[in-house]
């Protein structure tokens, strides 16, 4: 049994009720909200140095893998879930392999890769307590002290600290907000962070205990990877089996070794436009302004703007946040509403919450401009120095290339030719063909796809 300590970073959250910049595609913990890098960059990168990121590990979905978040997730130690089963079974997956990878026991340290924490000192300060006590058998959770009654945060109801680790009496679920205030009222309750410390055999030892159908599952996943087979295939064919339930429910709500460490780290979710907010830098009119915004005699609100304008006059309390293809408006304390507006827009059929107008590939990206015509649409292609598309061929469309940057190596059947800026390129229907960028400089080009499906 080893202290070496190793983080994971759940990282496979949707972010719904930050619509309409966080997409199913690419949601909260990989866009940049409020400095110079992504939430699951700063996550990483505050856990340094205490652990490096050769030693953080970050669960997230395949399709986050291989769709818009690659990049952020190039170079790090990854956990490709298939489908989406709640924290429990990453967790739980999370530890065995830990455990059968590296032959060790390790000190866990679970963090959600979508929340902002200001005071990164403070935030080491409690990780080392948390430590000290999940060495000691203990399953530590962080618990926030609450500065007003919430009713968006489950609570933790804990005893007196000694040697300021609490011992935990029970979990809340998120109250009403007269509750909240009893709470808060009464002392010894702290908002419950989702942020946890433990060795990974006591966590194990709890799962089985608390979550047989979890720890059945699990234990056929290992006796395979144990026996040869690679673990990603492995979790790739038999997590869906996995019960769909959280950590909190379904271990932390019921364990009798919880302690808590009170964490005064600058700690926000981030699970609403009221709460980014809240933590931004506002005017004098309490204004938190982004893009291009003017507002006159405007108070309280935000305005993000991603590409137009936003022109306010006279608004009080409103949160407007703008995107090529989408406007959100929402009086301030709504907007953990958002969410039944993205649930609405999956029952549309639209694409709305899927992805954006720009779609980051691992070639480059694409935008749609503007809206589809009958039977024709328009996009801009973007290729990286280097990169290329898949050979493809499709049976309802034509397509037209006009090269405007770089010079673009376009393979039609036979023919492969090179298409210099203002030259163009045709595809036929079903033609198979090929767009590459074999320089050192982005290609940009125009693509006119006509056909009866786009």
């Amino acid at each position: 049994m080893s202290d070496r300590l190793k983080a994971v970073v759940l990282a496979g959250g949707s972010g719904s009720r930050l619509w309409p910049l966080s997409r199913q595609q690419l949601p909260k913990q990989f866009l940049n909200l409020n400095g110079h890098e992504s939430m699951l960059g700063a996550t990483i990168n505050r856990l340094s140095p205490l652990i490096e990121r050769d030693n953080v590990w970050v669960v997230t979905g395949e399709k986050h893998a291989t769709g818009e978040a690659f990049s952020e997730l190039d170079g790090l130690n990854t956990m490709l879930e298939p489908c989406g089963r709640n924290t429990a079974p990453a967790v739980a997956l999370s530890a065995a392999l830990m455990q059968d990878l590296y032959d060790d026991d390790p000190i866990m340290v679970v963090l959600p890769a979508d929340h902002i924490i200001s005071k990164k000192d403070a935030f080491q300060a409690c990780l080392q307590q948390a430590v000290e006590a999940a060495k000691a058998g203990r399953l530590v959770t962080f618990g926030i002290f609450p500065n007003q009654p919430e009713t968006g945060f489950g609570y933790v109801q804990t005893e007196e600290s000694v040697d300021g680790i609490h011992r935990v009496l029970r979990f809340v679920e998120k109250p009403n907000k007269e509750k909240a205030q009893k709470m808060l009222d009464d002392g010894n309750y702290y908002w419950n962070s989702g942020m946890f410390v433990w060795r990974a055999s006591v966590i194990l030892a709890e799962v089985e205990k608390y979550l047989p159908d979890v720890w059945a599952v699990l234990q056929d996943m290992r006796k395979r990877w144990n026996s040869g087979e690679v673990w990603q295939e492995v979790v790739r064919t038999r997590f869906d089996q996995m019960p769909d339930i959280s950590i909190d429910y379904g271990v932390m709500e019921r364990s009798e070794i919880v302690s808590l460490v009170s964490a005064d780290i600058g700690w926000s979710d981030v699970g609403s436009w009221d709460a980014v907010h809240e933590i931004a830098t506002n005017d004098t009119d309490g204004n938190e302004i982004s893009g291009n915004v003017l507002a006159i005699d405007c108070k309280n609100s935000l305005f993000r703007s991603e590409s137009r304008l936003i022109a306010a006059v006279g608004l009080d309390d409103m949160i407007v946040v703008e995107t090529p293809d989408a406007i959100l408006l929402a009086k301030a304390g709504e907007s953990q509403r958002v969410r039944e507006l993205v649930d609405s827009l999956k029952l549309g059929g639209e694409k709305y919450h899927i992805e954006h107008v720009t779609v980051r590939r691992p070639w480059g990206s694409y935008t749609v401009l503007g809206e589809s015509g009958d039977g024709y649409q328009l996009k801009r292609i973007t290729v990286l120095p280097g990169a290329k598309l898949s050979l493809q061929a499709h049976q309802h469309r034509s397509e037209h290339w006009v090269v405007v940057a770089g010079t673009a190596t376009v393979t039609c059947g036979d023919l492969v030719k090179v298409v210099a800026r203002n030259g163009s390129a045709y595809i036929p229907i079903g033609e198979v063909h090929r767009l590459e960028n074999r320089g050192k400089v982005p290609v940009q080009l125009i693509e006119v796809q006509v056909g009866d499906y786009l």
